[in-house]
């Protein structure tokens, strides 16, 4: 990502109503299919700053990576141990880890199948990976070129990206659904408009009574995954199992 987006993003991951109901999708997706277990080996691939770490925290002891120190000046290292390395060349030895995370990452990555090896290789057998990605190429805009990114996902590509990895799909759903509407309209509306400021992700600034209805409605999203799958959305979140030995 452009350095300036690792500075917004360092101001937004902990409270923007985004990062949070992320937040809440996962640990619901958690909460209905991985054992909780503090004391299982993890690894959290493009940890950022660090603001997952106490969600996944019941889920096993973590250990990050980033390829971007300057997530962590002054006070905001995280208390876990975070190293830099890329996804495609993880510090760690075979079967360490029995949870891999790695949300909105994958989109970052060129060497999308050599970093989903890399991710199978450091599972041990039977281990689970739990990712999420952005959805559909239609909604591409000066957002992606900002962040870096190479692609957005479908369902059917990004399956085909982990079965070619070995890794098993055990589930597979849309999430920020309620959003897709007016995210739409304006990365459409932008492809209209000359921006002279050029390329930047789509921070919005939020009044906080808006923020908190954003919030709840996202919430309700959550808690529906507890339940069922959502058949569209902004997002694409997987769960996966490293198959084989």
């Amino acid at each position: 990502m452009e350095r300036r987006e690792y500075e917004r993003l360092r101001e937004h991951e902990a409270g923007y109503w985004w990062h949070v109901a992320r937040r809440d999708m996962i640990h619901a997706l958690l909460e209905e299919h991985v054992p909780r277990d503090p004391a299982r080996k993890a690894l959290d691939i493009g940890c950022g700053t660090g603001a997952n770490f106490d969600l996944l925290a019941p889920w096993g002891t973590f250990f990050g990576t980033e390829v971007e120190p300057g997530l962590w000046g002054g006070d905001a290292r995280p208390d876990r141990p975070v190293l830099l390395a890329r996804g495609e060349r993880l510090p760690f030895a075979d079967g360490t880890f029995g949870l891999c995370t790695f949300f909105d990452v994958l989109e970052h990555v060129e060497a999308e199948r050599e970093f989903l090896k890399e991710v199978r290789r450091v599972l041990v057998p039977g281990g689970l990976v739990l990712l999420s990605v952005p959805a559909y190429m239609f909604l591409w805009s000066r957002h992606d070129e900002s962040l870096r990114h190479f692609r957005r996902y479908v369902r059917r590509t990004l399956s085909e990206a982990l079965f070619a990895a070995h890794l098993e799909v055990l589930r597979m759903t849309h999430g920020m659904a309620s959003i897709l509407p007016p995210v739409a309209a304006v990365r459409w509306m932008a492809r209209l408009t000359k921006s002279e400021e050029g390329p930047q992700s789509s921070y919005v600034d939020t009044p906080e009574p808006f923020g908190r209805v954003l919030t709840g409605v996202l919430g309700a999203e959550a808690r529906w995954l507890r339940h069922g799958d959502l058949p569209f959305g902004t997002s694409i979140f997987a769960l996966a199992r490293r198959s084989g030995a």
